[in-house]
Order: structure tokens, then sequence, then C-alpha cells
């Protein structure tokens, strides 16, 4: 019987397809395509991998907007997404960031940190999907449910998720520690969320919520 996670690669290069599977298929169960169409096209036959490792810069649908797609399928949500490319500047990983992936790591990429921080969004695609369904079920203290969808109707699920937790109260530091994020990302995210927001500090973003 076979219990591996599975891992779905896409990547319009083919080295580096046969490249990555080579790293992962002593511990995953790896599916490769090559664009981000065919991605889409895998995923609505029902295929549901555990994580998906994702290029940016492809030709036809970039992996922005495949992700973009991929959120909006129904049960995909929750999916952790990470992109894994080329491109390096800066703009460009806090646009992976606000879109919804859960990390974006550059090429070439170190071995050990590309499995580390796989297992790491593997172990909290679970814990996440619980404190999703718990968050539908939550309004914060003192806020209107109907405010609270409001305010985030341009969020991303993520987006969603840490504005939540502002709401209950948490610093990014609790945050970092509920989600198992980094830090540095809760930081970028948060960052997004005010941006969005037109706010520029915690505070405002506060009296925005209650």
């Amino acid at each position: 019987m076979n219990d591996r996670r599975a891992v779905l690669l896409v990547d319009d290069d083919p080295a580096l397809l046969k490249a990555v599977g080579a790293i992962l298929k002593n511990d995953y169960a790896v599916s490769s395509v090559k664009s981000g169409r065919e991605a889409l096209r895998m995923l609505e036959t029902g295929f549901a991998p555990d994580i998906i490792l994702l290029d940016v810069d492809m030709p036809e649908l970039n992996g922005f907007e495949t992700l973009s797609l991929i959120r909006e399928m129904e049960d995909m949500q929750d999916m952790p997404v990470m992109f894994l490319t080329g491109l390096t500047v800066p703009q460009a990983e806090v646009k992976g960031i606000s879109s919804g992936a859960v990390d974006y790591i550059t090429k070439p990429f170190v071995k050990e940190v590309l499995l580390a921080r796989m297992k790491q969004h593997l172990e909290n695609g679970q814990r996440m999907r619980r404190l999703s369904m718990l968050e539908k079920e939550k309004t914060p203290e003192g806020m209107d449910r109907k405010k609270f969808e409001r305010i985030a109707a341009g969020l991303t699920e993520t987006e969603k998720r840490l504005l939540r937790l502002i709401a209950l109260g948490y610093s990014n530091r609790e945050i970092s520690d509920e989600l198992h994020y980094s830090i540095n990302y809760v930081k970028k995210v948060v960052s997004v969320i005010y941006e969005k927001n037109c706010v520029s500090s915690r505070s405002e973003m506060k009296k925005l919520l209650h």
C-alpha cells in the first residue's frame, strides 16, 4: 500500500521537473505537468494532491494566474501551494504571498530547505483545514459577521485567516505560533492586508474591524 503524500509539480522546464522529481521520489508520490492548464485539468478530474509546487514564469498561464484559478475550485481554498521559481525580484515574492501561496522559494534552491519547508506545510495542512472550519463558525467578539466579510472581500483565504486572528487580538508572533508560519511571512501577509484596506497600522485595522 502506498501511503506517501502526493505532490503535484508544475513547471515548463523538463530538466527542473526531472531534478525535483528525483529529490522527492523517495518520500512522495510525485505527479508532474508542464503547464498551468495541465495542472488545472488534472485537478478538475478529482485529483487532490497534498501539496502543489508551482513555477511562476510559464507561457500562456503563469503561476499567479494558475494559483488564482486553483483557489476558485471547490475544496481548493486551503490547498498548500508553494512557488518554486527563478523569479527573484521582491515584487514577485510579495505578489506570490498576496495571491495565497504558503511559501515562495527561489531557484537555485537548497534541497534540505525545500524538503524541510514542504514537511512543515504538509504538517500544517490538516491543522489549517480544521482552523478554517472553526473560523466559519466563530465571529470575533464585538464585530458583525457581515462587516468582517465586507472588509475581507478582496483578500485571499490566507489573508482572511490572518485578518480574523488580528481581530481576535493576536500579535504577529502569536499568529506565527498558532499557524506555524515564519514571523517574516506573517509580517509580509499582514502588510498586504493593511495595503488592501488602506491602513498603515494594527490600531487602524482594528478600528475598521470594530
